[in-house]
């Protein structure tokens, strides 16, 4: 009988066969002749107002290059994500382009709301260690995020996503390995715009938007205020507190002034601020914690809903986001532009962490982490030559990450980490692009990057719970280490005619080594030394495509790459005693091996010229470890080398628009549908039973179905809709923990189904 996730590769493999069916007949008619068109009544007239500010998918114009063009002349694997298209889906979060976008894995990390953990194809960071610069980037505009703490952003204020994959250093201001994710905010108008939105839905859901942009002075001043405040009850309860867990409670707001000196010269300001005061995310058994009958005498088996706990831990867990950034555009002449951003930003974040999900202290731990980054960048971009265009920049960037984790064990092993690790970062980036002929164009890059990493550790064990005193010193180094890197990009792209572009291209991509901050280097000298930086070099090819009569956009990608020195964070398990048996851990950080990485993605977007579309993506990925790090020599894995790279993604959306009640009604229908992911990277063998092997969690296939609906006037002023989430009440792991020799396993679900309505009033 054929499983359930070879049945829904088939299905998703007919969707496509049936989306190609329905292109071909429309581009054997492309040269057919177009009908009169009969006279616009007033009511189709303000409607097709509307819809002009919803550009069709190949006219999407993006900044991926550092310079506004058509997203179907990138010569990259970008996708777009427009904020209208957030807001018809009541996305709260960007946790929900993992929908959207091919080998796309983002969600919260840790039990926090606000923790970004993202891959893209295969590639990222799980561990929000402090000193650790993801895999991935995040930048709002142009200014990078160093840290995941708070960098899970909320949806407001967002014109569109665009999401890079491929390691990225040549266009943009930091090295990212796996990828890039710009979160875009909407610009400031020469013209009194306003937009109101209101959220309620299912587990008391109150969502409030508001943006308001216009002229202090006209054509000379600008200004803008974003505000948004963001709450839910919990998906569970922590049964032990009696208290709500998985909630929402964020305010953020964002303001921004824009001084035009001249039509040649903008000087922007902006501030945004983010404060979540959420409970902690509920974490639950997976599986019955042994050590319960040790310590209290009873069982603590897995939990009848999946969102419950019965933590005995205070429920603190805050974060606070403040940054803050200028930018200067000068217009030099036709052909060139300068450009300089300067930004500074700070998280402090505190977060009680229960790993047990008991009352006992079995293994609890808590955390303040606090960082802050300046960063610098200058940009020269060139387009005025008949045949050479490109940008050339400068990058600087001087942060400071780190915390104090104090963590309780067994109810009476405390102990303390404590430490930070400062980055300074320089680097030089050119990109830079040379017509050869009328339709070829040769593409070069180069970014050389010197960057500096000082760390800092004392970690020690404790004589009681006040976290005061200590008998042992299990880490204190104070050292620094400097990485270096030349990061090089050739490619070609190729115009086959107006409407369809081919590209190929090689480039490298690094993220820098750095140190463990929970080392235990009394115990283990090794784990204090910094670790390696990790490389990827990908070769990939693309076609972007507008076909159907310009109905159809279909761009795809084939890519092949080489994953050296991958980083990992592990929890490790030592014999403290010499008794033979691991009784014991710590939180290590090192380079676990290299990888084979490569995939096919494939986007499509189909218009109807009626009221139906299609659009959706399929893609495959294969990560493959080339070789794992056995570091006792016992034969069993120690360390695993990919997570969060399941390797069948796909996503199918039926799409509706069409007049109705003076107005527009817009609506759609999809399945996104998500492989078997491995979620965890332990390994090794079993500390209860070393002839076995520890397995890591992995969450098993799943597909999920979600649907919206929404009237749009005809002045477009108003918008009501409704969304509903996860419809079949799916139920599926995000994230977790293994750690048997504390006898922890458990995991975080995602979010159950959910309905949020859409009230909208908008001025212009």
């Amino acid at each position: 009988m054929m499983s359930d996730s070879w049945r829904t590769r088939w299905v998703l493999l007919a969707a496509l066969i049936i989306l190609v069916g329905f292109a071909l007949p429309a581009l054997a008619q492309e040269a057919e002749e177009e009908p009169g068109e009969a006279p616009m009544t007033e009511e189709e007239k303000a409607i097709e107002e509307a819809l002009e500010r919803q550009p069709f998918a190949g006219e999407i114009t993006v900044t991926s290059r550092r310079r506004e063009e058509a997203l179907q002349e990138v010569p990259l694997a970008v996708s777009v994500v427009a904020g209208d298209q957030l807001e018809d889906v009541a996305a709260s979060s960007i946790s929900e382009l993992e929908g959207y976008v091919p080998n796309l894995s983002i969600y919260q990390g840790r039990n926090q709301s606000t923790t970004l953990t993202a891959f893209i194809r295969g590639v990222g960071q799980a561990d929000p260690l402090w000193g650790v610069d993801p895999g991935v980037g995040l930048y709002i505009d142009d200014v990078y995020i160093a840290r995941a703490q708070g960098a899970l952003l909320d949806v407001y204020d967002v014109q569109r996503v665009e999401v890079l994959r491929g390691p990225q250093g040549t266009l943009y201001g930091k090295n990212t390995i796996g990828g890039a994710i710009k979160y875009v905010t909407k610009p400031l108008s020469n013209t009194p715009e306003a937009r109101i939105t209101w959220n309620p839905g299912t587990f008391s859901t109150q969502e409030f938007r508001a943006n308001f942009s216009g002229p202090i002075i006209k054509d000379k001043l600008l200004g803008k205020a974003s505000f948004a405040k963001l709450t839910r009850d919990g998906y569970g309860r922590n049964l032990y507190q009696e208290r709500d867990v998985s909630n929402k409670d964020t305010t953020a707001y964002r303001l921004a002034l824009e001084w035009l000196p001249s039509d040649k010269v903008s000087l922007r300001l902006d501030y945004d601020h983010t404060k979540d005061d959420a409970e902690p995310v509920g974490l639950t058994r997976l599986e019955s914690n042994p050590f319960c009958w040790v310590y209290g005498g009873y069982a603590c088996d897995p939990f009848d809903d999946l969102f419950d706990t019965e933590s005995g831990i205070d429920p603190v867990n805050d974060t606070k986001s403040t940054g803050y950034s200028l930018a200067l555009a000068w217009d030099i002449n036709s052909a060139w532009r300068f450009k300089s951003i300067t930004a500074y930003r700070e998280t402090d974040t505190r977060n009680w962490l229960d790993f047990d999900t008991s009352p006992l202290a079995i293994a609890d731990s808590m955390a303040t982490y606090h960082d802050d980054q300046t960063t610098q960048e200058f940009q020269l971009l060139y387009t005025g030559g008949e045949r050479w265009s490109g940008v050339l920049g400068f990058f600087y960037f001087d942060g400071e990450a780190g915390g104090r984790v104090e963590a309780m064990f067994y109810t009476n092993f405390p102990n303390t980490t404590d430490g930070d690790v400062k980055t300074k970062s320089y680097a030089i980036y050119a990109d830079a692009n040379y017509r050869i002929t009328g339709n070829l164009t040769l593409n070069l890059g180069l970014r050389p990057t010197r960057e500096t990493k000082h760390g800092r550790a004392f970690n020690v064990y404790n004589t009681d719970d006040t976290f005061t005193d200590y008998w042992f010193i299990a880490a204190d180094f104070d050292d620094e280490v400097t990485f270096t890197s030349w990061a090089p990009k050739i490619g070609l792209d190729y115009q086959f005619n107006q409407d369809v572009m081919g590209y190929v291209k090689v480039n490298r991509g690094f993220k820098s080594g750095g140190y463990n901050v929970r080392a235990q280097s009394t115990l283990f000298p090794e784990t204090a030394l910094p670790f390696d930086d990790e490389v990827m070099t990908v070769a990939e090819v693309g076609v972007k495509s507008v076909l159907a009569n310009r109905s159809l956009v279909l761009n795809g990608a084939v890519f092949y790459g080489k994953y050296t020195d991958v980083q990992v964070s592990t929890f490790t398990s030592y014999d403290s005693d010499g008794d033979g048996i691991d009784d014991a851990f710590f939180g290590n950080f090192l380079n676990a091996g290299d990888a084979t990485i490569k995939g096919v993605e494939l986007e499509y977007n189909w218009a109807s010229k009626s009221w139906f579309g299609l659009s959706g993506f399929l893609a495959y990925l294969d990560a493959t470890p080339d070789e794992f790090l056995d570091e006792n020599g016992d034969g069993f894995v120690d360390t695993q080398v990919i997570t969060n790279a399941p390797e069948l993604t796909g996503a199918i959306r039926a799409n509706v628009d069409f007049p109705a009640f003076g107005g527009l009604i817009t609506g759609s229908l999809g399945y996104t549908y998500r492989d078997d992911s491995m979620l965890t990277n332990e390994g090794g063998a079993h500390p209860f039973d070393p002839t076995q092997p520890l397995e890591p969690l992995v969450q098993p296939a799943f597909g999920l179905a979600d649907a919206w609906i929404a009237w749009l006037s005809g002045n477009a002023k108003w918008r009501f809709g409704i969304s509903g989430k996860n419809l079949t009440d799916e139920e599926y792991l995000t994230n977790g923990y293994n750690l048997p020799v504390l006898g922890v396993v458990q995991g975080s679900y995602g979010m159950p189904r959910t309905f949020i309505a859409t009230l909208e009033f908008r001025f212009f």
